[in-house]
């Protein structure tokens, strides 16, 4: 079974249990691989040796001894891989065949392998019907595979059934207003996850197919507690094929709920809502992975949580310390990959690897996260002329900003910089990098803040 974890959105706050259960798997830190500017966002294994990891720059990263060694295979800094699948299958040259879709260009999101990643060509003119503003999130089962995307609108669904030779796109906007991660169990029955509005401010939604594909019902739609700006699903990851978990996202949080995953106990058909306790983020979580039906991690936004218990109770991690060494996995985990319920991989900002439930016990303790930024609401908002996006560090980062529409199209990009504690502003006066103006509608800044993407809506009125 091809993928069974994915990724959760969240900067995470603090809990009270200090002690987790002996027999909870620990995480090894694997070196070898470079850390990332921002994360790595995806991986796929074809078995316990061979495996590739693509990040938001346009890499494409290759291990043939099961991670314990890295070699760069391709990298195009406009090629913004988000997603990567690969079939179990050889080809008929003995090389395996793979995919990756990308983010924020809306003309090239598909790349194709091969050859096992040695070489990669976009063949985005190769999908028939509707092209995705963007590829998220992907998955592959024999000679089929699925992408799904965008994470900002344009919900749409590509297909493969013949290994790569023919892809399709369907619209799914009846059904959902963006996605962002699917996950087939078997040819036939897929699960795709996402948010019910295009503007940021819709509610978590869950999609479920039973013919491979060709139809979607919308299965769960989450209710939102008082506070919340927006949410949708981030992450999928079913550990066995009646129980599944779902990360989701959020785009305000000022009173500080507690994050909250979805499960679903049969297969998908229903689900139920579980606060993470002790996670309480402005933007809850991104990476999720369960590798037992009752063991698994929510991550992202400054803190991974662990549940020993299917989701009932959580304790927070030790972020990982490169200096001494303690602690494991950071709070920029976006993919989990479970290659059996032993041996599972996981990347953020680094790769982490997991060996089995050797007995050793996690060190566990109460842990006090400060949030690293806090973003104002962008004024004036609609705007004719300039609008001002406020945002405050509370730690040193590196910050880039992009615009772009709701399909995805790239208008303006600031060049980013490194900025120290304290208040900030970036102003966009409404034209695009040739110093065109922009004709009016939505249009969505998307905020790189240390290694979180961020996103506000802004109303362009002329």
């Amino acid at each position: 079974m091809k993928r069974l974890l994915l990724t959760v959105l969240g900067t995470l706050l603090s809990l009270s249990s200090p002690v987790a259960p002996a027999d909870a798997p620990l995480w090894q830190h694997l070196s070898q691989l470079p850390n990332a500017r921002s994360r790595y966002d995806d991986m796929d294994f074809a078995n316990e040796k061979l495996g590739w990891v693509v990040n938001l720059s346009g890499e494409v990263w290759h291990t043939e001894d099961g991670g314990e060694s890295w070699d760069l295979q391709f990298s195009r800094s406009s090629a913004r891989f988000r997603s990567v699948t690969f079939m179990n299958e050889l080809g008929p040259r003995g090389d395996h065949i793979g995919w990756a879709g990308t983010v924020f260009d809306p003309t090239s999101v598909l790349w194709e392998t091969r050859d096992s990643g040695a070489h990669w060509v976009d063949i985005t003119h190769r999908i028939e019907g509707v092209v995705p503003a963007g590829v998220c999130g992907m998955v592959s089962i024999g000679e089929s595979a699925w992408g799904v995307g965008a994470f900002h609108g344009s919900p749409t669904v590509i297909s493969t059934h013949d290994g790569g030779i023919h892809w399709i796109g369907r619209d799914l906007s009846l059904v959902a207003g963006a996605l962002v991660d699917v996950y087939f169990q078997d040819s036939r029955v897929g699960i795709a996850v996402g948010g019910s509005g295009s503007s940021l401010d819709g509610d978590a939604v869950v999609l479920r197919t039973e013919d491979g594909g060709e139809t979607w019902q919308k299965v769960f739609q989450s209710t939102r507690q008082d506070g919340i700006g927006g949410e949708w699903g981030w992450k999928i990851s079913f550990p066995s094929k009646l129980i599944g978990y779902v990360s989701v996202e959020y785009r305000a949080n000022p009173l500080e709920n507690d994050a909250k995953i979805l499960k679903t106990e049969d297969g998908g058909k229903t689900w139920r809502e579980m606060p993470v306790r002790g996670s309480k983020t402005n933007l809850g979580l991104q990476g999720l992975g369960f590798i037992t039906p009752d063991t698994g991690w929510a991550s992202g936004r400054g803190v991974t949580s662990l549940t020993t218990d299917g989701g009932q109770s959580w304790q927070q991690l030790n972020d990982y310390n490169p200096t001494t060494g303690s602690g494991q996995l950071d709070g920029s985990m976006n993919r989990f990959f479970m290659i059996n319920d032993t041996l599972a991989y996981g990347v953020g900002r680094r790769l982490y690897k997991l060996a089995g439930f050797s007995g050793q016990s996690v060190a566990v303790q109460p842990k006090d996260v400060p949030h690293t930024f806090s973003l104002d609401t962008s004024f004036p908002n609609p705007f004719t002329d300039s609008t001002t996006l406020r945002y405050t560090l509370e730690i040193p980062a590196r910050v880039g900003l992009r615009v772009i529409d709701p399909m995805g199209r790239m208008h303006r990009t600031f060049e980013a910089s490194y900025q120290e504690v304290g208040a900030h502003e970036m102003v966009w006066d409404g034209r695009n990098d040739f110093g065109q103006k922009l004709a009016s509608g939505n249009y969505i800044f998307l905020i790189d803040i240390g290694s979180s993407i961020e996103m506000k809506q802004v109303v362009l009125l002329r």
